[in-house]
């Protein structure tokens, strides 16, 4: 395996991290090898990561799983209990309308 140093702007989902992402404090945000999707692209944007050193060399990378129904389906399992009651409708729809990234 090879790697190369990639700004996060040209990471895509699939790509995956050649050594593990750790933060200033020694943090680790991801660990070697992690396939990188767009949800956890997004995440490592918001905490300031610039650069990231990914595997090069490697067959084509499976297609990652749609992370925006994943998220979806993991909200509907978690507001279960609360389907119906106005507060618990309301952080759904806040929930669902942050994690579609608009």
């Amino acid at each position: 395996m090879t790697a190369r140093t990639i700004a996060i702007e040209a990471a895509g989902a699939g790509m995956r991290l050649a050594c593990e992402l750790a933060d200033g404090g020694g943090i680790v945000l991801l660990p070697a090898g992690a396939l990188l999707t767009e949800a956890n692209l997004a995440a490592l944007r918001r905490r300031g990561v610039t650069v990231l050193q990914v595997r090069t060399g490697e067959a084509a990378p499976e297609a990652a799983p749609d992370d925006a129904a994943r998220a979806r389906l993991r909200l509907a399992h978690l507001f279960r209990a609360s389907a119906g009651v106005g507060a618990g409708d309301a952080l759904l729809a806040r929930l669902l309308h942050y994690r579609s990234g608009q």
